[in-house]
């Protein structure tokens, strides 16, 4: 049986997705940039695995510091 190209390609791209997917899933801490930086992608691939395996969107905005939780929480 011959394996075709597209097939070995698919299979390739899959096993990719699902690593990243694993890891936007158990490292919330890290930013959309860093993982680009690490991986060598784009957001663009970022957001095609998130529709892909249905993950939800990360918060936006600065990480909260100490000063910024004690004032969350009325401790001044």
């Amino acid at each position: 049986m011959q394996i075709s190209l597209k097939d070995t390609l698919k299979t390739a791209r899959l096993g990719f997705d699902a690593r990243l997917a694993e890891v936007l899933i158990a490292r919330p801490d890290l930013s959309y940039t860093e993982i680009e930086k690490d991986f060598g992608i784009s957001e663009t691939v970022i957001r095609r695995v998130m529709k892909q395996f249905n993950i939800g969107a990360r918060k936006r905005g600065p990480k909260p510091t100490k000063s910024t939780r004690a004032q969350g929480n009325g401790n001044v």
